[in-house]
């Protein structure tokens, strides 16, 4: 077949990436994420789909496109696929000669609304993808709940038994296959990668974990590392019997790594793609915006006014670019950077799989562990404890010495609070995007609630226009995506990624590139 690109995500939306490029026999995916707007019509944190049911569930309530063949065939119920049928963009990709159906899945980073719906694929569909988004999605399940929705890199395998799976007792843990653009994992790397987080009782069985060949299926690709608001980011191009095919993922200019974005944008052009598949995120104006280094600069001059005050640091989960400015700001400050177990074994793992960019996490004199309390700590969490090359920090020790300590927090770690004493008076560092739904607006209450109770000031609530921001945007804004357009450009682009489509055409007007509007299960020939 020519050279067809489907978007069954991040079509008029802003993600959800599920991305089909397919030239003649060959079929890549580029990345496959969870549509948090579309999933939030029917679930939430309590109601989630039945793992007893696998696929029915997200395939019904169109979480996931309907293309026979992709999934795992663990999960498939008996004469699952004869309702599916008369969905919308219902398809077959099943392939008679027993290959996958489809050759590769291309993950730019390890967001969920990029790579979510790994979970539930052919295990046997390569993943490709940067060593540190492979530590980060394997940290994430690891310390994440056990659940079908979370398998992006090793499986349980199920069995259906009356019409309700359950997992196969005694069967090990499944790997999926993984592709690394940097090349091998090296061997701490590759120990981590096959031992990590399976039960010791269930063990684990290994697949590829090799380096990425540069081509899948004869299309070469290429991937360029760039700027976002997590390790491991990557840019594609394909070679496509149309041409080169190029995929943004997330970008951005404005953070520490902008240089690398920029020298994507050149490395692009320089291939003169046939098209070019480019989010947009925010396309308005960059007012207002600030970057990592001004934002140390503020927490260092706050640090300043709570001198011998406990210090508390919200920031997202795997954004190890912020975790890196506040460490900064407790170099500069004298305090110690205390980190959650999870955000201590996302460190680790990261280490392990690239020691000559993340050092071990306590190896610095500036980060401690806190001592999280858990009737019935995982096995993970043992493990960190065990392997932490120096005493863990208590809630007894915050509390005699606060003004020490820079507490890493979130919504989710509060619970811990009230075993600390003395700590009134401090202040709570809300370094975290806005609320973007009535859940997370809902969430964000309960923090501040939190806050008060705790006698703190709250410093950088996105709501109070009185407060300085704490945080930086993971995305360009619209003059930067217009300019990395102009630069790259395209014969065709097609916007991902992004709630108003449209503003490409009004924007490239009076250009050579061609604007297509991606529509939903619908394929664009290039």
């Amino acid at each position: 077949m020519p050279t067809q690109i489907t978007c069954y995500g991040a079509a008029g939306k802003i993600g959800g990436n599920k991305i089909l490029l397919e030239d003649r026999d060959a079929r890549l995916l580029l990345d496959f994420g969870i549509d948090f707007d579309r999933a939030g019509q029917f679930y939430n944190e309590m109601l989630r789909p039945r793992a007893g049911r696998g696929l029915l569930d997200p395939l019904a309530l169109g979480l996931i496109p309907p293309l026979e063949g992709l999934y795992r065939k663990d999960l498939e119920l008996p004469l699952l696929w004869d309702r599916i049928r008369e969905m919308e963009a219902y398809r077959v990709l099943e392939r008679s000669d027993g290959r996958p159906a489809v050759d590769a899945i291309l993950i730019s980073h390890a967001h969920l609304d990029h790579n979510g719906d790994v979970s539930y694929l052919d295990s046997a569909i390569p993943v490709v993808c940067t060593r540190a988004t492979a530590a980060i999605s394997r940290a994430m399940q690891v310390t994440g709940m056990a659940s079908f929705e979370r398998e992006m890199v090793y499986s349980g395998p199920r069995v259906e038994k009356d019409g309700l799976f359950e997992s196969a007792r005694g069967e090990a843990y499944q790997l999926r296959p993984f592709l690394f653009l940097e090349g091998d994992l090296g061997s701490d790397g590759r120990e981590f990668w096959e031992n990590a987080g399976a039960s010791s009782r269930k063990g684990m069985l290994s697949a590829a974990a090799d380096a990425f060949p540069g081509a899948v299926a004869g299309l070469s690709v290429r991937a360029w590392p760039v700027d976002h608001s997590i390790p491991g980011a990557v840019g594609y191009a394909i070679e496509t019997s149309a041409g080169w095919v190029g995929y943004t993922g997330d970008i951005r200019f404005h953070g520490r790594r902008g240089k690398q974005t920029r020298a994507f944008q050149a490395e692009l052009a320089a291939l003169h793609p046939r098209a070019l598949l480019c989010e947009g995120t925010h396309l308005e104006d960059a007012a207002g915006r600030i970057g990592e280094e001004e934002i140390l600069e503020r927490v260092v001059e706050i640090l300043g006014r709570y001198i011998g005050k406990l210090a508390i640091a919200d920031f997202g989960p795997r954004n190890v670019e912020r975790l890196q400015v506040f460490l900064d700001a407790a170099h500069r400050t004298g305090r110690r950077l205390l980190l959650q177990p999870k955000d201590a074994y996302l460190l680790r793992a990261l280490h392990l799989v690239e020691p000559g960019i993340y050092p071990a996490p306590d190896t610095d004199a500036n980060v401690g562990l806190f001592d999280d309390p858990k009737t019935a700590p995982r096995p993970w969490e043992r493990e960190t404890r065990d392997s932490w090359s120096a005493p863990v920090v208590s809630a007894k020790n915050v509390s005699e010495r606060p003004g020490d300590f820079i507490l890493a927090d979130s919504l989710w770690d509060l619970n811990d609070l009230p075993d600390l004493e003395g700590i009134s008076g401090g202040v709570y560092l809300f370094s975290n995007s806005r609320a973007y739904d009535d859940e997370q607006a809902a969430d964000l209450d309960r923090l501040r609630n939190w806050v008060r109770w705790l006698g703190l000031d709250l410093i950088g609530d996105p709501d109070d226009k009185k407060s300085p921001c704490l945080h930086a945007s993971g995305h360009a804004c619209g003059a930067e995506l217009a300019e990395f357009a102009r630069v790259v450009n395209p014969e065709i682009l097609i916007p991902i990624h992004t709630e108003n489509p449209n503003w490409w055409k009004e924007t490239l007007k009076g250009t050579m590139v061609e604007v297509r509007v991606p529509e939903y299960g619908v394929g664009i020939t290039v």
